[in-house]
């Protein structure tokens, strides 16, 4: 990547820009370049990253977005939050539970903890609890005591989670908990339902810590590293005087950055000797490359860990790299932009953090295109964690969560071609999900008329399955409204309208909405709530031939009675 003792790499908006040119200059042949760029504005100057003014910036962002950011499509979370990964999951938690019944050394009257960071919107929580509870509780160990534990530090989406009906359930039953917990600072929870405080020296439980899509988003540092010499990469943050396109809604929108390496000296660069061995293992094995080091992933997972006395383990998945090959040849990070800001994770890192502390970690065998899944253990009984390595490796050998990604992306534009029965079973493949079902729906749709011994009955498993798994946001793509046209097409008025009523429920009033709901009424003989509804679908909209035509059928109807 450079030379000597400083060297400059500069990135903008469309991506990394001299990245080739640098490698072997000095910082005075690099400024000639800077020169001939636009005058710029120098906003930050030399910061290590992790402590860069981009992730104040972040933060404000999702905390200003709250739920917005997940249910406008802001930021990406389809691959980590879908029930295919979700279920994945609930296996390999289900392993851990077969490791932790066996062990001698707990009480297994104890509640296990399972936490989610930074948890957003919900998803993943509520079809993760929707497979495991379904397996725990049709299994030997249904007497296991648990607590998921959702959390955010944006007070929008703890809001968010206690007022959505789909979720009220679990928090009633007590298997379901929110609290806030900011990843950088908080060395406690504090449990807003049971009010319970989760402290170091107050409790002995075991926790299961899931990190989707999240360590990505937090702030990292990045060192360079050549001839047994560490560098810190130093970000300087610049703004440019021109304007700024209206469609850019990044963080990042308007402004550049670039990497200043500058040495470091001694062996004490981190407050934790346990953060410094692993930076000096990269010293000494790495060369002219760059690494990152997830620092504020390793200082939570480090107060997590004295919350509950060293028995964790850690559930990620995340665009990241898993061993020492994936870094050679590397540049200083590029910050993808989608809304906020993420980059890769160093999950050998992690690795690295980890095994320092008698624990360890597994990886896939196989190389990733989007996103890897890794599991890292720690506890006195590590070695004996055999289920839960087992359930693991089970999955991630067979198709994983990157795999299941890639696969749908192959078999869905193949939909017209593939018989019925081939897109319900792919459906049932996905564990109902409700994308897949939305990406077939016209397909399935145009067949129930047009093709001989239509499977319908499976059809409408296939329905309840794919609402069973679903957690409504109110996000582009109405299912409720879509399954609910379904049904009323095929004759299932009943069914229908309790869709019909999610719809209104998570996308608000609409005329049309209203007519169905009237429609469905009508055919159910519910004459009185008909009338109901299609008087408020004309109050919006006076006009839909629809409305105006039932409305004359309801009137005809209540004047024949």
């Amino acid at each position: 990547m450079g030379n000597f003792n400083k060297l400059i790499l500069f990135y903008t908006q469309g991506g990394i820009t001299l990245a080739k040119e640098l490698k072997g200059y000095t910082i005075s042949k690099v400024s000639k370049s800077v020169a001939s760029e636009p005058t710029v504005n120098i906003l930050e100057d030399k910061k290590p990253l992790s402590q860069s003014m981009l992730w104040k910036l972040q933060k404000n962002f999702f905390d200003n977005q709250g739920p917005e950011a997940w249910i406008k499509g802001i930021v990406p979370q389809y691959i980590t939050t879908n029930p295919y990964i979700a279920n994945q999951y609930a296996k390999i938690v289900f392993g851990y539970c077969r490791d932790y019944i066996s062990r001698g050394d707990t009480d297994k009257s104890t509640t296990i903890y399972i936490m989610e960071l930074a948890s957003g919107v919900g998803r993943f929580t509520y079809t993760f609890l929707k497979r495991f509870l379904h397996i725990i509780k049709n299994s030997s160990l249904k007497d296991l005591k648990f607590k998921y534990i959702v959390t955010d530090f944006s007070e929008k989406n703890i809001e968010y989670w206690q007022n959505h009906s789909f979720l009220k359930p679990y928090f009633e039953s007590g298997i379901l908990d929110c609290a806030t917990f900011d990843i950088a600072n908080d060395e406690k929870l504090k449990l807003r339902n049971s009010g319970e405080t989760l402290d170091k020296g107050n409790l002995k439980a075991s926790l299961i810590l899931f990190a989707n899509y999240t360590f990505d988003s937090l702030p990292q540092d990045t060192f360079y590293v050549n001839k047994g010499e560490l560098y810190e990469g130093l970000i300087s943050v610049t703004s440019k005087e021109e304007e700024v396109s209206s469609a850019d809604k990044s963080i990042l929108a308007g402004l550049d950055y670039y990497y200043t390496d500058s040495i470091i000296e001694g062996a004490d660069y981190y407050e934790d000797k346990d953060f410094n061995d692993v930076l000096l293992y990269y010293k000494d094995r790495l060369a002219d490359t760059s690494f990152s080091v997830p620092i504020m992933a390793l200082r939570c997972i480090s107060r997590l860990k004295k919350i509950f006395n060293d028995d964790i383990i850690l559930i990620s998945v995340d665009k990241g790299y898993k061993n020492e090959k994936a870094m050679l040849n590397n540049n200083h990070p590029f910050l993808s932009k989608h809304g906020c800001i993420s980059m890769t994770v160093n999950f050998h890192a992690i690795e690295q953090y980890f095994k320092n502390l008698g624990g360890k970690a597994i990886h896939s065998i196989y190389e990733h295109e989007n996103v890897n899944m890794a599991l890292f253990l720690l506890g006195d009984n590590t070695h004996n964690f055999v289920e839960t390595t087992m359930a693991y490796n089970e999955i991630i050998e067979g198709i994983g969560p990157d795999d299941f990604y890639i696969l749908k992306r192959g078999i869905v534009p193949l939909g017209k071609s593939l018989e019925t029965k081939q897109l319900l079973d792919f459906i049932r493949f996905t564990v109902w999900d409700s994308r897949t079902f939305q990406e077939f729906y016209d397909i399935l749709l145009e067949r129930i008329d047009t093709e001989e011994n239509f499977p319908l009955e499976e059809l409408i498993i296939v329905i309840n399955k794919v609402w069973e798994y679903y957690f409504p946001i109110g996000e582009e793509g109405n299912l409720p409204y879509y399954i609910g046209s379904m049904l009323s097409y095929i004759g299932f008025n009943s069914d229908a309208l309790r869709f019909f009523e999610y719809s209104y429920e998570f996308y608000g009033a609409s005329a049309e909405i209203y007519y169905r709901l009237a429609f469905c009424s009508y055919n159910l003989g519910q004459m009185e709530k008909a009338q109901e509804y299609v008087e408020k679908s004309l109050e919006l909209d006076s006009i839909l031939e629809d409305s105006r035509k039932l409305k004359i059928l309801i009137e005809d109807r209540f004047h024949s009675m």
